[in-house]
């Protein structure tokens, strides 16, 4: 059978839709990606020393301590994160965020472990 201009023209636009489908799939895609990683950009750009700190926290209150937010096991779990992102040999960070910790109860062995923890070198 011999075609004609009508089925020529079906068959362009026929193309052309399926053209504008994969561009328009296309563009969806990029914008749900750059949505997503626009979302994920605080995650990604926030400071893991702060993830330290909370890792020795956390440390201690699977051991039974409690750890209120502000309070001073809060403040001596800092003192660890801070010698990781000062490790000036002339502060003992560590002796401070383990000295803290017991000087409130929290065994040694537990303190020096949250301590490594919130230094990340757990």
């Amino acid at each position: 059978m011999a075609r004609t201009e009508t089925d020529s023209t079906v068959a362009s636009s026929m193309s052309g839709g399926a053209s504008r489908s994969r561009r328009w799939k296309r563009a969806a895609a990029v914008t749900v990606s750059g949505t997503l990683l626009a979302a994920a950009a605080p995650l990604l750009m926030a400071s893991p020393a702060q993830a330290w700190s909370s890792d020795c926290q956390q440390y201690l209150r699977n051991k039974g301590y409690n750890v209120p937010i502000g309070g001073k096991a809060y403040k001596s779990c800092n003192y660890a994160e801070d010698w990781y992102t000062d490790p000036d040999p002339e502060v003992v960070w560590l002796f401070y965020c383990r000295a803290g910790l017991e000087d409130l109860g929290v065994k040694h062995s537990y303190a020096v472990t949250a301590c490594k923890k919130g230094a990340n070198l757990l």
